[in-house]
């Protein structure tokens, strides 16, 4: 963004006109349309005005005082808006003068002191102007913050904006400089902030605190956790996280959701900050197995595990002085009226406050407290899940928490009968709480209830069937089989049967494919369609199943053309080196010789006898330009050090090669391409050939001229394969010239091919060609010639 308004080229005259004039107004100037991005780019007469002292002041004001309400709503926060744009612009000058001013510090601090609710978007204003001097200038404003024995009352006053709560998770997390950083930590701390938040979650205090109130603390320990998981450079322990994970907060926090009289939004927040600290939602950091270890990533160190493992320890044993409270929650909610639903009237709604306190369950039974697993079975708390279960069977939000619940008891049964205490929760459900029998009664249930509504089932079933499935798992494959079948034999032949037979069935058609087969899965061909043809998607087919052998790529020539190539110093891979032979002998060279002069004059013959079919329009161009001074006289340039056309020696460059003014200008001398002493053609004897003889190779390519095509199949050369030129020829001789398509030509299959007349100019040819000219037309068309690849 800097960049773009550093350079941005916007004229500022009408700014600069209002400049001049005098007693401008700070708010003539904010109707400029180029305002803000004047501003941004710094414009020094903009700046100079707005830093004056009463047009700063005025700033501020917009700001923090309320718009009359009776202007256009369209217009009331139009200027509020632009002064807090400018005054985030991230212009040092302003940044300096807000920071460095009190008096302009303590009347954007009077927003503070209003009463509530604030205005939301004047809060956002307030809040972006903090945020951003605390980020720039986190020295100065913390020093002012901290002189101000209101500040962080004020904060909590109004948390219920949620504008105010970012600032506040800015101030806790965003300062950018370790040092800074740590020091507004413990400044923070020691105002008892974490101690203030949570005390909020108080049945007295509003409701809209409570949700920001929530919502702070857990993106709190959110961010901080990830501080110091990730940064690079040694972080000290951040001492606000410390304080919220001890269990004295969490004891605070209990001790206020649990007031006398119940508030739904109180509970619901404090369960939220209880899964947060013991990290239910978030899955990057592990999470309790039944020997009450982690299943960590290899990532993860072993102080980082020990703490969290102290952290859902303390909080496990706080929750558990307060786990009757939360068992009669799920008896007596707070009152919910009645609320209409798609299958009928919900007298008592299941609430928000009985599904959360299901989820906290669910994650305190992972860590298989042996305490907290007896309290559980006392109190008979599973006996009420299961009930929850059956009696809201559309509530799938509930079935998952209580499915959870159920998987992670049987989970914690082990082969230790030693101890009664370590299976308790596993016996509690299979004895007392009869959990597979209801399980079993349930689907019977439903199978009538089917029959008599027409297929209607419960809305628990795919609940259903996941929890026995997951049951017969265990039993397969822990003690808990063992113990079923020594202390519940009746049960255990009954869920056999079932398994083998119900199950079996449902769970084959659960795993069948809709359609049977997965979609576009098979290869054979609809046989209403079979006679329709379909050339693009047989194509493609073709191309799904082939797999491209060096063998295939060496039989197509067009992987070597150029529109395959990323530029001239592309070097193509060759996937069989080791059968390559480069050793040539005196008779191939000359004979490939012979035969490249042959083609070479036979296309510019070409050339000369097609007059009547070039247009004389010079402005008619194509990708490269023909060019001829003469009819006896063409000038061939080459694109790359990799093609060499025919008359021209290699390593010629065609920008560096004068055009020859007179018909009989002299041809230009050859390079030699190992850097040896230049020599003429005839003394090396090779023509216009780089000499390659002093070079050894040795491998052979015999092989490859015996599959050289006969002289008729190279009558034209490939396009692909083909270099056009740049050539132009006069009017007089145009003439189009329109060579066949053969992608199997290849400068070897040329130099084995006997000598014939090649011809490219029948009328056949030329139709289908795609510079085949008018022969009605005089004008004068630019056309390439092309050139055989090496």
């Amino acid at each position: 963004i800097t960049m773009f308004w550093k350079y941005n080229n916007n004229s500022s005259s009408e700014i600069d006109a209002l400049l001049c004039k005098e007693d401008v107004t700070l708010l003539e100037v904010m109707d400029a349309e180029d305002i803000i991005n004047q501003c941004k780019v710094q414009s020094k007469g903009l700046i100079d005005f707005l830093l004056k002292p009463e047009m700063m002041e005025e700033l501020v004001s917009l700001i923090t005082r309320e718009p009359s309400p009776e202007l256009d709503e369209r217009i009331r926060f139009k200027y509020p808006n632009i002064a807090c744009e400018l005054l985030t612009s991230d212009v040092p000058a302003i940044n300096e003068r807000l920071a460095s001013d009190e008096v302009l510090l303590d009347k954007l601090y009077s927003f503070l002191e209003c009463e509530p609710p604030l205005n939301p978007l004047l809060a956002s204003y307030f809040s972006r102007i903090m945020g951003a001097l605390i980020a720039k200038k986190t020295e100065q404003v913390l020093d002012f913050l901290k002189a101000k024995d209101t500040f962080i009352s004020l904060l909590l006053k109004h948390l219920g904006t949620s504008a105010i709560m970012d600032l506040m998770l800015k101030l806790m997390t965003q300062v950018e400089t370790l040092e800074m950083r740590q020091n507004i930590l413990n400044w923070l701390d020691s105002q008892r902030i974490m101690q203030s938040l949570v005390s909020l979650l108080n049945t007295k205090v509003d409701k809209e605190r409570h949700y920001n109130v929530a919502q702070l603390l857990c993106d709190f320990v959110r961010v901080a956790r990830d501080t110091q998981k990730n940064c690079s450079e040694r972080v000290d322990p951040d001492p606000l996280l410390n304080t919220l994970e001890s269990s004295e907060t969490v004891s605070l926090l209990l001790d206020n959701i649990f007031e006398e009289e119940r508030s739904e939004s109180a509970i619901v927040g404090g369960i939220q900050v209880l899964l947060a600290l013991l990290d239910i939602n978030q899955m990057s950091i592990p999470k309790l197995n039944s020997q009450i270890t982690y299943n960590s990533n290899i990532n993860d160190e072993a102080i980082d595990i020990e703490h969290k493992e102290r952290v859902v320890k303390s909080t496990t044993e706080a929750i558990l002085g307060h786990l009757k409270d939360f068992h009669d929650l799920l008896l007596n909610p707070p009152k919910r009226m009645s609320i209409k639903t798609t299958v009928g009237i919900l007298e008592v709604p299941l609430g928000n406050t009985r599904l959360q306190v299901t989820k906290l369950f669910a994650g305190v039974i992972s860590s298989n407290n042996l305490k907290l697993s007896q309290e559980i079975v006392t109190l008979g708390t599973f006996s009420v899940l299961l009930d929850l279960f059956f009696n809201y069977p559309w509530n799938n939000f509930l079935h998952t928490q209580v499915e959870n619940c159920l998987v992670s008891a049987l989970k914690t049964h082990t082969s230790d009968e030693s101890d009664e205490n370590s299976n308790a929760l596993s016996r509690h459900l299979l004895v007392n709480c009869n959990v597979i029998e209801r399980m079993l009664k349930a689907w019977k249930d439903n199978d009538e209830q089917q029959k008599e509504s027409n297929g209607l089932r419960q809305g628990y079933m795919g609940h259903l069937i996941s929890i026995i499935n997951k049951i017969v798992d265990l039993c397969s494959n822990t003690p808990l089989g063992k113990y079923l079948i020594d202390n519940l034999p009746e049960v255990a032949k009954s869920l056999d049967e079932f398994k083998e037979s119900t199950l079996k069935e449902t769970n084959a058609v659960q795993d069948s494919l809709l359609g049977g087969a997965y979609p576009n899965s098979s290869n054979e061909e609809n046989d209403d369609y079979s006679d329709i043809a379909f050339p693009q998607d047989q194509m493609y087919s073709s191309y799904q199943v082939q797999h491209l052998t060096s063998h295939c790529i060496d039989g197509y020539s067009g992987f070597n053309d150029d529109a395959f190539n990323d530029g001239d110093d592309t070097l193509q891979s060759i996937d069989h080196r080791t059968d390559m032979n480069f050793s040539l002998t005196d008779g191939d060279f000359a004979q490939q010789r012979e035969l490249f002069k042959q083609v070479c004059a036979q296309n510019i013959n070409t050339l000369d006898d097609a007059d009547d079919q070039i247009f004389e329009d010079r402005d008619h161009t194509f990708e490269t330009v023909i060019e001829k001074e003469d009819i006896n006289e063409t000038v061939y340039s080459s694109d790359s050090d990799d093609d060499s056309p025919s008359g021209v020696p290699m390593e010629v460059d065609p920008w560096l090669s004068p055009k020859s003014s007179e018909s009989n200008a002299a041809p230009i001398a050859p390079v030699d391409p190992w850097g040896s002493s230049q020599q003429s053609n005839a003394d090396l004897n090779m023509g216009d050939w780089a000499d390659f003889s002093s070079v050894s190779f040795d491998t052979n390519f015999d092989s490859a001229f015996d599959k050289a095509p006969s002289g008729s199949d190279i009558s034209c050369m490939v396009e692909n394969d083909l270099k056009v030129e740049s050539i132009e020829i006069e009017p007089k001789s145009e003439q189009t010239i329109c060579p066949k398509e053969d992608s199997n030509d290849s400068i070897e299959n040329v130099a084995q091919t006997p000598n014939k007349d090649v011809d490219c100019t029948e009328k056949k040819d030329c139709e289908a060609g795609d510079l085949c000219g008018n022969k009605n037309s005089h004008q004068k068309v630019t056309q390439p010639v092309t050139e055989p690849s090496k």
